[in-house]
């Protein structure tokens, strides 16, 4: 229902997140917090934060949602659905 603009990885260590990096491709199939993946960081790596190489990272890779496709019908449906359940 969205063009997906781009693909985003989020690096965190600790439980916090430390910055990300857009991708024009995704570098995995499942996506989320389904999709996390642990790993020890190769080398050093300035996002919003300096990350060591050795430190152990967890990363996930989210789409990044543009547009909302369809016609002006399909639109508002869409959006009276998902507010559906705060309707009841």
């Amino acid at each position: 229902m969205f063009k997906i603009i781009s693909y985003s990885i989020d690096y965190y260590v600790d439980g916090k997140l430390y910055g990300s990096v857009k991708l024009p491709e995704p570098d995995r199939k499942i996506m989320g917090y389904s999709g996390r993946q642990t790993k020890i960081q190769p080398t050093n790596l300035k996002l919003k934060k300096l990350i060591k190489a050795g430190t152990t990272v967890t990363t996930e890779c989210v789409p990044v949602c543009g547009k909302l496709l369809g016609t002006q019908k399909q639109k508002f449906a869409i959006l009276q659905q998902s507010r559906s359940f705060y309707n009841k």
